[in-house]
């Protein structure tokens, strides 16, 4: 798939149309659904870490489009309201899981997923194509072109019905159902007084984020990992985090397979939080965190909550994320020193680095003023160049005369990290001078140079 069209996946998995609330709808997850996934972004935007996150969005944005189109990744995801994922089987290959995904937010998102989705279809034919045995308009997207005389394999299918949301899913299957349950006309969780995943639909109030899902069969981790061991003990479980106050909180609840199982995570889960509560600690915030955790069981549910302060989450995630960030560059060092008089860059050869006109090269700066005492800095930066030095400095005054003639050994060497110098003070009289620079030329064109002059300081008075 060609770069440009990379950002059109993105956007294609979060299209939406208008609704006034972002809140868990049970109404659109299918009822017989074994896991859901509710995301209400329009109230994690509002939350002191919601901010935080869209920040982080909106400075990684040029790293999400490449600067190949013009959308703009934050703004987008600034109209969407929320988003509801749900499936009826379990697996932890992600191809071989089924359900769908409902979008909702903003009518300007439908247009613009539309707009990007018919772009697809002109440029890259192989990857996006429109689907036509819909109701409704629906555009299908292939990873990967298929190999010579097969059919696309489509992967993903995006569908626009004329009802306020946008449906997507892996097969037309799927997607039909769940436009059936949007609709009323297919049974919904809402009704499905027998769910597990209906009763903790209650907790999912404030939630900017809800999971919930029954208990697989297959081990999802190892058999004798002490989540594998609790599992067991239940046949569900919920978890919600949301925004009350000044504190994020999370609420986590597990509908036990039989009463005594019931207790057994009970006294499980106290003995854990007991456990943390001894743990020494020098942030008294962390500390009142720990000992704000709460378990409490009601018949064969229990349930876990606590909360933290948000303010500190959202100066944890800017912490983390500003160690996630390059370390700035090191700062080059300087290779002049006072005034500059004059900066030139090498002159690239493809003559052999034995050729005279590599050997030695003689620079003419004229019109320099000069002071007793003056320092004299030659700087070059290598720039990934050669490691060439100045071999002489011929002071002619502009008048005419002998030369003052300083040689390299007489110098002294300074600098680091590709960038060095080498200086040597002015001994003559006062007046204006004509320098005749000699170095070695890089043949590569990379190394840069530079003269500069740092006059004497004046000397101290001695009248009173």
């Amino acid at each position: 798939m060609k770069p440009p069209l990379r950002p059109l996946l993105l956007a294609a998995g979060l299209f939406t149309a208008g609704l006034a609330h972002a809140a868990l709808n049970p109404a659109l997850v299918s009822a017989d659904a074994r896991w859901m996934v509710h995301a209400d972004l329009d109230g994690l935007r509002t939350t002191a870490l919601g901010q935080e996150l869209v920040a982080a969005i909106e400075k990684a944005q040029a790293g999400a489009t490449g600067g190949a189109i013009g959308l703009d990744v934050a703004k987008v995801l600034k109209t969407i309201g929320s988003l509801t994922a749900y499936g009826t089987n379990l697996t932890p290959d992600p191809k071989d899981i089924d359900g769908a995904l409902i979008a909702q937010g903003t009518p300007d998102l439908r247009k613009i997923g539309e707009s990007l989705l018919l772009q697809g279809t002109i440029a890259e034919p192989k990857v996006f194509s429109e689907v036509t045995d819909l109701p409704f308009p629906a555009y299908a997207i292939t990873s990967t072109p298929p190999p010579r005389g097969e059919a696309p394999k489509m992967e993903l299918i995006i569908a626009f019905p004329p009802e306020p949301m946008v449906i997507i899913s892996k097969s037309r299957a799927q997607l039909l159902k769940a436009h059936e349950v949007a609709r009323g006309t297919a049974p919904s969780l809402a009704k499905a007084a027998g769910s597990p995943l209906g009763r903790f639909a209650a907790g999912a109030t404030g939630a900017y984020l809800f999971a919930a899902s029954v208990v697989p069969t297959e081990n999802v981790f190892p058999e004798n990992a002490p989540q594998t061991r609790m599992l067991r003990l239940a046949n569900a479980g919920a978890l919600a985090l949301g925004e009350r106050g000044e504190n994020t909180f999370a609420h986590a609840e597990l509908l036990a397979s039989s009463g005594a199982n019931a207790d057994k995570l009970t006294k499980i889960l106290q003995g854990m939080v007991a456990a943390l509560s001894l743990a020494e600690t020098t942030d008294k915030q962390l500390a009142e965190f720990i000992n704000s955790t709460s378990v409490a069981r009601s018949g064969d549910t229990v349930k876990l909550d606590l909360a933290y302060s948000s303010a500190r989450l959202a100066t944890m995630a800017q912490s983390l994320r500003a160690s996630m960030e390059p370390p700035a560059p090191p700062k080059a060092a300087p290779i002049t020193s006072g005034r500059t008089i004059a900066e030139w860059n090498a002159t690239a050869s493809t003559a052999p680095d034995t050729d005279p006109a590599n050997a030695a090269v003689t620079r003419t700066i004229e019109n320099v003023e000069l002071k007793n005492g003056s320092t004299i800095t030659l700087g070059w930066r290598l720039n990934g160049g050669k490691g060439v030095r100045y071999q002489r400095v011929e002071i002619t005054p502009a008048q005419g005369g002998a030369p003052l003639v300083f040689r390299g050994d007489m110098m002294q060497s300074g600098g680091g990290r590709g960038a060095l110098t080498a200086r040597f003070q002015f001994p003559g009289a006062d007046g204006v001078y004509t320098l005749n620079v000699t170095y070695a030329n890089d043949p590569e064109g990379k190394v840069a140079y530079a003269v500069s002059v740092r006059d004497p300081r004046p000397a101290a008075s001695t009248k009173k």
